[in-house]
């Protein structure tokens, strides 16, 4: 039987694919015969595999010693999520035992790779067997993907061995996946995107994209893209007509998307009333909603418990992740909240998928809930069988999720295998990472010590962390923000980019990042991929600086090939690694402020305060302090050192006997691990003996230590606040702590003793509030182990006056106010902080100009993508832009332009050269970029007449002439209806000549015209420029991307389609080319002197182009003296008459703005002009041009020869418009054209109504794909190129 074609059976899947997998060589006549060497018959000479950077990584199992105490797998307890107690046992006593089946393991594993090789071998040669080859590889893929974290190694093996060639593997098989999937109710498709991503987290690589290139749609359809989109539309259109029509259809109150339903309703009436043609198509498509939050995390905000009744009872959480986030995500109801509530896929239902549907319900169940429901129609009194009873159970809990979500954000729960998710929270989770973190190694679990067990339970972890992953990709749109929480989830970013790359994807950190010494060498299963996939995020948050320099060192001393940057400015650091860049911040985690200070002024809870105080106190002597703790009875938290430095604390002070209390609250939780059950047993009796050892005569009722360990109510919780004197929060390793915080702002008046382990402490120490300086505004303990110092600093507290208490507790209370849990979310949330946006800066040398014009070059490229491709807009694009602009005006002199900069050793000049620039045309084409991004996400996005007024309010002559100009270009463009080639020129055409060459810089808004009406409206488009390709060259400022417009440049000497289309003209010689480059040298030195310097930095600067070199005379302002011009002049021609006095292969020509020095070549003595690079794209490309219209823009003499190329081969079909005012170059053109009987002219001012009058003839010319199909593009014998055939990168 074939693989895939047929459904699961019971017979072992081992045994059955290595027994197909030999019938399989047997019939490629490479039969498997045992202990043959490998390689005998494979022939390597065309092999594709692809090379891995494996060698320096050592097996598991090498330089373990026989004799060593192995760690069975530990099994979980479901009820707790914790892992049981181990049985150890010796590997030496086991050998004999085990080594059959290990033998037998092992023989399996050899015949299975040598099977992968074999039929690799002989499928890759394309010759006989290729299609039987193909399918003993299709069985060994069914193997993989029937037990996928079973058999990740074979799956690795074979990924490894296709190498290169594995899209064309994917193409051949997936079809018979998805056939099998449909066919046979299998979850390959499911397994195979586990598969790959385990082998990507394992590998860090990314051969997840090998899938998508080889199977179109397939991202698609796993992530339901299209439905997203669809949906998306739709919606957005219902609310625009609603909107459209609310004035005179109903009340004012309707307008909004709270009244969603009525405006439905109303939608789909106008839509059934009438159908009126569009007057006009919209410029840009971005029907979007607004940005939201998803939050993704292992602790759900709510509890959910079952009832006796059995149905559901769903209630508000209350742990610290819930106080955290709760406030950004009630800010919107459309913002999702993913976690696992507990609920999960038992035993039974093990074989089926955990795929969820949009709201989490398991697919396999919602496909069972119509047997339910028609037993609860029918109102039978049928009795359910337990499948049956476990979905009614699933449908009640829906129905309490969706009654949850009408009234908050949406709660969609996470759904896996429960014994997955034992293995990943219990085990991986909290009994790796969680003391690893804690820099705790004695208390991580012993089983990790065995690496084959630790590599079992990390592919638990990593598949739960796929679950979550594809779940939230499956919920988001590309406009929205993914929140990771916590180190349950860390892989959750580098599986997200896999899944769907453009994700905007956050991570924080909620404890601490101090993993022990070998860490990455021991644990190195876990470790590098943790760490990989860290950096995969957009952004990651520590708690405390110590945290994220302890994870930046761990980056640069292990993970290869990292790039680290760091940002004094923003306290940022940003590393680049495998085409990733994440930026790394510090955010200190708060409080509401507002809940905890309300409860504390409630006159109740002072009441109740009061009694407290009275009630411990009253026991106690005069002068006596109260200590107060409280945290959850866990290894982390310090509880037993703070108990012998307590102890240690009377021993060495026996005058506060009687007098001072420590009233401990410890939580208890974990009780079912054996771990935790002893340290809580040990605390406790260590509890008790203090209370033995220590009595007071005169106070009989006197305790030194108070233990509970019950958890208080909040308003209690805080009621023992108000009654404290001391607190006490003294971790050995915690993330933040909120309890200090909660203490102080609740309590003002009281003191703290706080340990250097507590992530507060390290934000309060960097704030200054225990310095020299600003004073000792806490009693910090360096070391809770050191319980001499640390009894001390019990004295201390105890001992300090009232008002030196007071007056700290208050200083540290006005910090706690100011920086509350609002600051925390909006600071993380806030992409200004980002690498993504560009920083403000001073700038004053020319290094960091020309950087930052780069810099926004890269954003107005991707805000040019995302509006052609209808992708929201990133709230990056903006701050970017504002930050870009508002840099360059603060380091110009207030109310000018001018910006006067220094060199660099960026720029190559010696110090103390300076040249000022006029960046009016730099900041004007910003200003109207921003304008643009408030258009494209308004309302009137479709409206192109808006946008057109918005740029006319930059004309000199006003807006109202603007438009009237734009109207009359328009109307000529029009006329033409659709353009079968379309040639233009760029800068003074279809952009303002910029102070400086590489600072000229293609704005959004053109980019997006310019693209918009190549797409619409002409066939073939190409921008025609003096400029060079590369090396400060057109393709470096332009921001279109590649197809829309073929670039051809050095006067159209060379051209570039895209990477595998570029030709070049051949009509001059390898002696012209050393005689060009000779000058060239020559020029580059005379500009280094000190009299000509500035000619590098204004225009053009120098370019050496394919035939020609250009050096900048004068800047578009005119500002460079007529003397200075005149002397470079002379010295131009002096260089070339000493290199071709009889002038036969070079000529150097003028004009406004720029010297130009030419090879003549074999042109009869002419120079290379455009009109010659429309001749050459001709003779390459052959377009039909004698058929159909043909547009030409250009804005001086040297764009004149294009004009007479196209007036030649079009005739009377040349339609042309002229960017300028000079009425002699307008005669040139006028007489020009009607020398060629060509009538269709127009002249404009500037090229912001050129692009006007493209936007505006774009969104008003209706053109249909009937009307594309009659163009007649090419010659009829002729076809373009074929990549192919292409002549590609010729020199």
């Amino acid at each position: 039987m074939d693989p895939f074609d047929r459904p699961k059976s019971d017979k072992d899947p081992v045994e059955d694919a290595i027994e197909r997998l030999l019938k399989v060589m047997e019939k490629i006549d490479c039969p498997y015969t045992p202990g043959k060497e490998k390689g005998v018959d494979q022939d390597e000479s065309d092999d594709m595999t692809e090379s891995e950077d494996h060698d320096e990584m050592a097996k598991d199992d090498e330089g373990i010693p026989a004799n060593e105490v192995r760690v069975e797998t530990r099994k979980m307890d479901c009820t707790t999520g914790q892992l049981v107690a181990p049985r150890i046992y010796e590997k030496v006593d086991t050998l004999s035992s085990t080594s059959e089946s290990s033998a037998e393991e092992d023989e399996s594993m050899m015949i299975i790779k040598e099977g992968i090789r074999v039929c690799y071998g002989v499928w890759k040669k394309r010759q006989k067997n290729s299609e039987m080859a193909l399918k003993g590889l299709a069985i060994v893929l069914e193997l993989c993907l029937t037990q996928p974290s079973a058999r990740d190694e074979i799956f690795s093996v074979l990924l490894e061995t296709l190498g290169f060639n594995t899209v064309t593997y994917w193409k051949a098989v997936v079809p018979q996946v998805v056939d099998s999937d449909l066919t046979y109710a299998t979850q390959y498709r499911e397994a195979l995107l586990f598969s790959m991503c385990l082998y990507d987290v394992n590998h860090s690589k990314n051969r997840l994209r090998e899938l998508y290139a080889a199977i179109p749609g397939f991202r698609q359809s796993m992530l339901g893209i299209r439905a997203k989109q669809f949906t998306e539309r739709y919606r957005h259109l219902q609310m625009k007509i609603a909107r459209s029509r609310q004035s005179s259809r109903m009340s004012s109150k309707y307008g909004s998307e709270d009244n969603l339903q009525t405006m439905v309703t109303l939608a789909n009436d106008v839509i059934m009333d009438e159908e009126t043609p569009p007057t006009q198509m919209p410029l840009v498509d971005m029907s979007h909603d607004k940005q939201r939050v998803i939050n993704v995390s292992n602790a759900p905000p709510v509890s959910i418990s079952r009832k006796t009744s059995g149905s559901w009872e769903i209630k508000q959480g209350s742990g610290g992740l819930v106080a955290c986030v709760d406030p950004v995500m009630s800010a919107d109801k459309k913002n999702i909240w993913l976690s696992n509530l507990g609920v999960n896929m038992q035993e039974e239902l093990k074989e089926h998928s955990t795929t969820t549907n949009s709201i989490g319900l398991p697919l396999i169940k919602q496909a069972c809930a119509g047997e339910v429901f028609c037993v609860l129609e029918r109102n039978e009194k049928k009795e359910l069988t337990p499948k049956q009873q476990a979905v009614e159970s699933d449908m009640s809990l829906l129905s309490v999720l969706n009654t949850y979500n009408k009234h908050s954000y949406q709660l969609n729960p996470v759904v896996v295998n429960q014994d997955d998710y034992d293995t990943y929270y219990g085990g991986i989770s909290n009994g790796l990472l969680w003391p690893a973190l804690h820099n705790l190694p004695q208390f991580i679990s012993p089983c990790y010590n065995d690496p084959e067990a630790l590599r079992e339970q990390w592919c638990a972890y990593v598949r739960v962390n796929y679950l979550f992953s594809i779940n939230a990709a499956r919920n988001s749109r590309a406009q929205d923000f993914i929140w990771i929480h916590d180190y349950h989830l860390m892989l959750c970013g580098q599986i997200m980019r896999s899944l769907e790359g453009s994700l905007d994807i956050g991570f924080f950190l909620h404890i601490p990042f101090q993993p022990p010494a070998n860490f990455m060498t021991k644990y190195r299963t876990v470790g590098e991929p943790i760490v990989r996939a860290l950096l995969r995020f957009t952004k990651v948050g520590f708690q405390t600086s110590r945290d994220r320099e302890t994870f930046v060192k761990l980056v640069a001393d292990h993970i290869k090939r990292t790039k680290i940057d760091y940002d004094s400015r923003l306290d940022r650091y940003t590393i680049e690694h495998d085409g990733f860049a994440c930026s790394l911040g510090v955010f200190p985690v708060s409080i509401k402020i507002a809940d905890f200070v309300n409860i504390a002024k409630n006159p109740q809870t002072v009441i109740e305060a009061e009694e407290i105080r009275k009630q411990i106190m009253g026991k106690c002597a005069d002068g006596g302090q109260l200590f107060f703790s409280v945290e959850r009875f866990d290894y982390t938290k310090g509880i037993a050192e703070k108990l012998r430095a307590w102890q240690r604390y009377f021993e060495k002070y026996p005058d506060r006997i009687g007098k001072d209390v420590l009233f401990q609250v410890a939580v208890t939780n974990r009780r079912s691990v054996e771990s935790y059950r002893q340290y809580q047993d040990d605390v406790m009796a260590l509890a008790e003996l203090i209370n033995q050892k220590f009595h007071s005569e005169q106070y009989p009722e006197w305790k030194p230590v108070i233990f509970e360990t019950d958890g208080l109510p909040r308003s209690r919780l805080i009621a023992h606040y108000l009654a404290m004197d001391i607190g006490v929060v003294t971790p050995s390793k915690d993330g933040m702590n909120l309890v200090a915080k909660e203490m102080l702002v609740c309590n003002p008046t009281a003191s703290l003793v706080l340990s250097t382990g507590a992530g507060t402490e390290v934000q309060l120490s960097n704030a200054q509030f225990y310095s020299e300086q600003e004073g000792k505004c806490y009693h910090r303990v360096e070391d809770i182990a050191n319980t001499e110092a640390f009894a001390d600093n019990f004295f201390a507290a105890a001992t300090e006056s009232k008002e030196t208490r007071n007056k700290h507790g208050e200083k540290i209370n006005q910090f706690l106010c100011v920086h509350d849990i609002d600051e925390w979310s909006d600071q993380f949330l806030d992409p200004k902080w980002t690498h993504e946006v560009i920083s403000e800066c001073e700038v004053k040398q020319l290094g960091q100009f020309y950087g930052l014009m780069n810099r926004t070059a890269q954003v107005r490229r991707q805000i040019v993508e995302c509006v052609l491709k209808g992708l929201p807009i990133r709230p990056h694009f903006k701050f970017s832009l504002e930050n870009a602009k508002t840099s360059l005006e603060t380091s110009c002199p207030e109310g000018t332009s001018k910006l006067t900069l220094e060199a660099d050793e960026e720029s190559g000049e010696e110090k103390g050269f300076k040249i000022t620039y006029d960046i009016h045309d730099e900041l004007s084409e910003m200003e109207k970029d921003l304008a643009f991004l408030s258009f494209i996400q308004s309302d009137e996005y479709e409206n192109a007449e808006e946008f057109i007024k918005t740029i006319g309010s930059f004309y000199e002559g006003g807006p109202i002439l603007f438009s009237e100009e734009v109207k009359q270009a328009a109307e000529m463009l029009q006329r033409g209806i659709h353009y079968n080639t379309f040639f233009t020129d760029r800068d003074g055409t279809l952009k303002s000549y910029a102070c400086s060459y590489p600072t000229s810089v293609q704005p959004a808004y053109s980019a997006v015209i310019q693209a918009q009406f190549a797409r619409r409206c002409a066939t073939f488009c190409a921008i025609v420029t003096t400029a060079p390709l590369i090396h400060t060259g057109i393709l470096e400022v332009a921001t279109i991307p590649e197809g829309y417009y073929a670039y051809g440049a050095s006067a159209g000497r060379e051209w570039y389609l895209n990477p595998a289309q570029q030709f070049k003209d051949r009509s001059f010689s390898a002696v012209d080319l050393t005689l060009m480059n000779k000058v060239f040298e020559l020029i580059e030195e005379l500009l280094e002197k000190p009299e000509f310097r500035t000619f590098k930095w204004i225009g053009s600067g120098i370019q050496k182009h394919c035939g020609h070199i250009t050096i900048a005379k004068q800047d578009v302002n005119g500002t460079i003296p007529a003397r200075k011009v005149t002397r470079l002049h002379e010295q131009l021609v002096k260089i070339v008459n000493d290199f071709d006095p009889t002038g036969t292969t070079l000529t150097m020509r003028e004009s406004d703005l720029d010297f130009k020095i030419y090879v003549k070549a074999k042109l009869k003595g002419r120079i290379f002009n455009k009109g010659h690079g429309i001749r050459l794209v001709k003779e390459r490309l052959k377009p039909n041009m004698s058929k159909g219209n043909c547009l030409v823009c250009g804005d001086s003499e040297s764009d004149i020869p294009m004009l007479e190329e196209c007036l030649k081969l079009a005739g009377s079909k040349v339609y042309t418009i002229w960017v300028t005012r000079d009425q002699a170059l307008q005669e040139k053109v006028s007489q020009l054209c009607e020398r060629y009987s060509c009538t269709n002219i127009h002249y404009v001012t500037c090229p912001q109504v050129l692009l006007g009058a493209m936007a505006y003839a774009t969104a008003h010319t209706l053109t249909n794909e009937k009307n594309r199909k009659a163009d007649s593009y090419y010659d009829d014998s002729d076809t373009p190129m074929d990549q192919e055939d292409t002549p590609s990168k010729q020199q």
